[in-house]
């Protein structure tokens, strides 16, 4: 590596390292507020809030690496062009391509790191935060909504609820797989229900009954019926977790196991592929970010910086809605989670070729 390259990685490194720190202590600090009424109202003790803090620290650093990275070449790159550093080592036969390679190396190997940390370090913190938090609002006799979980009960059942109010005990979206040991599995899906000690009413729903490729053979509707769980309602959630709590493998089985009985995984499918989207999010920040502040260099630095809040904006509201899209169905699950990316890289792309030119 050239002299020329560990300067410009220097740079960068100083500008990364203090732009992660900051948004870190910014979205602790928003973290901290919402968690306030814990602290304030419920006289929680300090030390189980920041306990709180603790495990969702992997999950806000995760999502606070793209706008650091942005931020940082912005301003170490802004910064050598404001100065004409950069002109000056643009001609001293340096091409706008060789100066950014470097760059984008390391960030993707940032984005290669971030993403086995989304996948292995991120599930298990979000797990033992909603656990922690679950247990103090159940203590405090809040009531509690979830939503979106999964959990698996005794001899190979499989259950699923999109939406569980824990004070009255009523779910919505209820989903339960049947794994048999002899003959094939079944399906049964509730549009409501409550619980009952350690049985289930199930209301408004279907019984399927599929072959050995997964399609339905039989299928029954019933207006009622019970359903025997063999555990209370607290129990399952001790046990039971959400997307953001499993690992891509995880996930994958169950969208494999409900998707052969017909049933919609478009949820699933796009907080699948989000797994590795947000982590290289920020490579493709990163393509855009190179060229963008050569660019902005001579507008001053309070412009960049405010355009680069307004792209982070743009992206981060992007993501939102191509998720929602995904969501209901309107778009492929796979576009829904990598549209923003590819939007992005292409705007960056076309930004880097006016440079080369």
């Amino acid at each position: 590596m050239k002299i020329v390259h560990r300067y410009l990685l220097r740079e960068y490194l100083v500008q990364l390292a203090f732009c992660a720190a900051g948004f870190l202590v910014l979205m602790i600090g928003n973290l901290l507020f919402e968690l306030n009424h814990l602290l304030v109202g419920k006289r929680t003790s300090f030390s189980l809030v920041m306990l709180l803090v603790y495990y969702r620290i992997p999950m806000i650093l995760t999502d606070a690496v793209p706008a650091a990275v942005l931020f940082g070449i912005l301003l170490s790159l802004g910064r050598l062009a404001k100065d004409r550093e950069l002109d000056v080592i643009r001609t001293s036969g340096f091409s706008f391509p060789k100066l950014a390679a470097p760059l984008i190396i390391f960030t993707f190997l940032i984005s290669t790191g971030v993403f086995f940390f989304n996948d292995y370090v991120v599930p298990g913190a979000n797990e033992r935060f909603q656990q922690e938090l679950r247990k103090l609002l159940s203590r405090e006799k809040d009531p509690l909504f979830e939503e979106n979980i999964f959990f698996k009960g005794t001899e190979n059942t499989y259950f699923y609820i999109r939406r569980v109010n824990r004070e009255n005990q009523r779910m919505e979206g209820i989903l339960i797989y049947e794994v048999k040991k002899k003959g094939f599995p079944s399906l049964i899906t509730a549009a409501y229900g409550w619980v009952e000690n350690d049985r289930w009413q199930l209301n408004e729903g279907l019984i399927y009954e599929l072959d050995e490729e997964g399609h339905v053979s039989l299928e029954a509707s019933f207006t009622q019926m019970f359903y025997e769980v063999g555990e209370d309602l607290e129990t399952f959630f001790s046990s039971g977790r959400s997307t953001e709590e499993m690992t891509r493998a995880e996930l994958k089985r169950y969208i494999e196991l409900f998707g052969r009985s017909g049933f919609d995984t478009s949820v699933f499918e796009v907080d699948y592929h989000l797994k590795v989207a947000v982590p290289y999010a920020s490579l493709v920040l990163a393509f855009l970010g190179l060229p963008f502040a050569t660019l902005m260099a001579r507008s001053g630095k309070i412009l960049g910086l405010i355009a680069s809040l307004i792209l982070i904006l743009i992206f981060f509201v992007s993501q939102v809605v191509f998720r929602t899209f995904g969501v209901n169905g309107i778009l492929d699950p796979f576009w829904a989670a990598w549209a923003p990316n590819i939007a992005f890289l292409l705007l960056g792309g076309g930004l880097s070729l006016l440079l080369v030119r």
